[in-house]
């Protein structure tokens, strides 16, 4: 019989606090430790408090999605208070709302850390969502280089001469190509689990 149900409760940790996150998490959360990221503390201290008063557990912790060890430290944070049953990431820019480079930083590079920190503290079973767009159908990347995407560590992905020299034409041009990096970072992350 157990006693304790806190013992051991499992987590799901939320990359990006805003409202399409917060939903998913409503959904698939009940009973477990709840971890949300963001690099607001605005949108922490407000989602922290409408999932209290709902009833979760939750802990909150500051993540600049731009910078590879804060994304680590909260894969950490969210493994030290359980087994990570879920990873819900949401951070992102649109086209609209910054310069190329910066998509390419949150949405490519950010995302490609947050894959990979979290696929070393997923629990068994586990599961990751990664909130990407269809525009990673809209732009044809030739097969090489896709392969040669996937072969590249995630740091390293500003170097390949295809994103230097095509995803930096446009922010709508470097967004459809973060969210085709998406995918197949998805798609690497899924073969090595």
């Amino acid at each position: 019989m157990i006693f304790d149900r806190n013992e051991q409760r499992e987590v799901t940790a939320l990359l990006g606090a805003g409202s399409m996150g917060c939903a998913i998490v409503r959904r698939i959360a009940a009973g477990r430790t709840v971890l949300l990221g963001d690099i607001s503390e605005e949108n922490l201290e407000r989602a922290a408090r409408d999932f209290r008063y709902g009833g979760y557990a939750v802990e909150t912790m500051r993540v600049n999605a731009l910078e590879q060890e804060s994304v680590e430290a909260f894969a950490e944070r969210a493994a030290s208070l359980g087994p990570v049953k879920f990873f819900v990431d949401t951070a992102g820019a649109s086209p609209h709302q910054t310069n190329p480079e910066h998509i390419l930083k949150l949405d490519m590079l950010g995302t490609g850390y947050a894959v990979d920190a979290f696929g070393k503290v997923m629990a068994q079973g586990g599961a990751g969502l990664v909130i990407s767009s269809q525009t990673g159908y809209m732009f044809p990347i030739p097969y090489e280089t896709e392969q040669e995407i996937l072969r590249t560590p995630t740091e390293e992905l500003m170097e390949l001469s295809f994103i230097r020299e095509t995803a930096v034409r446009s922010s709508g041009t470097a967004y459809m190509i973060a969210k085709r990096v998406n995918q197949l970072q998805i798609m690497r992350a899924a073969a090595t689990a």
